[in-house]
Parts: structure tokens; sequence; C-alpha cells
């Protein structure tokens, strides 16, 4: 069994890295990409790259916006049942909102502080099992951490060239 969730976490991530390495075609890219898939059946519910710099909105990462569209598209505000993908460790922001929606598992590729930091500097070192301690609610979020790490940090590369030929900088700030 727990082989089997394995290939499927890797899987998952291998198509998440591809769906995120696609907004490098895009005016605004971005290596933050997360994907939410219902546990039971497999299906794909949404999925979403980080929008901050487009949006100008800080809360645009990809843990939000694949949430807020699963939400939309279910109906509902709880995603009990369900796993969520990221490329990257999500932040506090982004783990506390797959708590307050009520995610079973967490999956991530990339470390926040080992490979994220380099491309955009983080407000925070806090990571998400810290949050899941302070869990009120029961059952607690599971986090699978460092699944394809190695295509994950490579879309942090990738992005940044893509970036430099649109001749794009992050702010100054970051």
């Amino acid at each position: 069994m727990a082989a089997t969730m394995d290939k499927e976490h890797s899987d998952r991530m291998k198509k998440l890295t591809e769906f995120t390495a696609s907004s490098f075609q895009t005016s605004h890219p971005s290596p933050f990409g997360a994907a939410i898939y219902e546990s039971h059946t497999g299906k794909l519910v949404s999925r979403a790259f980080d929008t901050v710099m487009k949006e100008s909105d800080p809360t645009n990462h990809g843990e939000v916006n694949a949430i807020r569209m699963a939400t939309r598209k279910l109906g509902q505000l709880s995603l009990r049942g369900s796993i969520l993908y990221s490329t990257c460790e999500p932040c506090p922001m982004c783990m506390s909102a797959c708590i307050w929606a009520e995610v079973d598992t967490v999956v991530y590729g990339a470390s926040t502080m080992e490979d994220a930091n380099r491309y955009w500097p983080q407000s925070s070192d806090m990571p998400p099992s810290r949050l899941v301690d302070c869990m009120l609610i029961e059952p607690k979020c599971t986090v699978v951490p460092h699944v394809e790490r190695a295509l994950c940090q490579e879309l942090f590369d990738r992005c940044d060239e893509a970036r430099k030929q649109l001749g794009l900088q992050l702010p100054p700030h970051r």
C-alpha cells in the first residue's frame, strides 16, 4: 500500500511540475504550483500556479489559488478527503489555508528554506509540521516532504531563466 501511494505521489508531482513549468511561457513565470486531488477517486479537482506578481497580491500563492478553485468548483468550504500537492513546502499562510480547508494530506517537493529561499527570500521559517502540531481538529493533516524534490528544485532555475528572458525582476525588497 505504501509503495502504491509513493508511486501515486511521485506521478502526480511529475504532472504538477509539468503544469507549473507551463507558466514559464506566460508573462509572469512562477516555480510555485499546486494541485488538489480527491483521495478516494483520484480525480484532479484543481491546479494552479502562483499569481503573486501577476495580480500584485501577496496571498495568491499556488496552494491558496488551488484551494480557492477547488472550494468554488465543489461548492463547499471543506476539502476533507483531498490531497494537496505543492512544488514547494507550503509557507505558514498556505499551510494554515490547508488546515482551514481541512485538507487531509499535503505533499510537497522542494524545501522552502533550502531551495525556494534563493529564488524568493522567505518571511518565515516555520515548517508545516509546527502548524500541524497546533491543529485543534482531528484527524490532523499529514505532511509528506520532498517528493520529486530534484524536479521541483529545477523549476527555480528554469523560472529564473524565463524571467531573465522576459526582463523581469523580483521586487527590490525580495
